[in-house]
């Protein structure tokens, strides 16, 4: 009879190191501490890094202080040698004032008085009455008024004439100060002896007594 080989059957290969390997597989715990070394190394840095910036700003807080401190000083130092001269100052302007006094034996002191004048007396009794009044209030008896005054103006023209010039003229004879206001009563008066027919207004804006 014929011999028949046979092969062993080979099963699958196991994974990992192989009997006597010196490569030995990393656990996890030993991935974890590493990771928590390198954080705490990170924080370490961290905190050294800001320990030293606050040592530095703490150093350039006090030179501030420091300087200001000095300035101060000098400034003091100046208000006390100005406040110093001035007393100097003052004292002997008073010892001087003092001497004069005793020297003069007067015993009077401060500002010599002022020569008396004499008063002028102004003019007694009423001013003289103008043609145009002045001022507010209840017209007096004889008194003109505003409508008199425009009237007799523009009779005495014997032509028709502007409002401006009219008020001009007026104001000139009036001898008030106020133009402003003199002008508002003319316009005023004005309008009222439109309505009453006393004025007649022409299209080219001429005054003249309505006929």
């Amino acid at each position: 009879m014929e011999k028949v080989e046979t092969n062993p059957v080979e099963g699958p290969k196991k994974r990992g190191r192989k009997p006597g390997s010196k490569n030995k597989v990393k656990s996890k715990k030993t991935s974890k501490k590493v990771a928590y070394l390198s954080v705490f190394s990170l924080l370490e840095q961290e905190i050294q890094s800001l320990s030293n910036a606050l040592k530095k700003a703490t150093a350039q807080a006090e030179k501030e202080i420091e300087k200001l401190e000095k300035k101060q000083a000098k400034d003091i130092e100046k208000v006390k040698a100005v406040a110093a001269k001035s007393l100097i100052l003052w004292k002997n302007r008073a010892k001087k004032n003092r001497l004069k006094a005793m020297s003069k034996g007067t015993g009077k002191r401060g500002r010599p008085a002022k020569p008396q004048v004499e008063k002028v007396a102004g003019p007694r009794g009423r001013p003289p009455k103008t043609g145009y009044r002045k001022g507010g209030g209840r017209r007096k008896a004889g008194e003109l008024t505003k409508r008199d005054v425009i009237l007799n103006y523009i009779a005495e023209l014997s032509h028709a004439i502007s409002s401006g010039d009219l008020i001009s003229a007026l104001f000139e004879r009036s001898g008030e100060r106020d133009k402003k206001r003199f002008s508002q009563g003319i316009y005023t008066t004005l309008t009222q002896m439109y309505k009453a027919g006393s004025l007649v207004k022409d299209g080219a804006g001429m005054i003249s007594i309505a006929k």
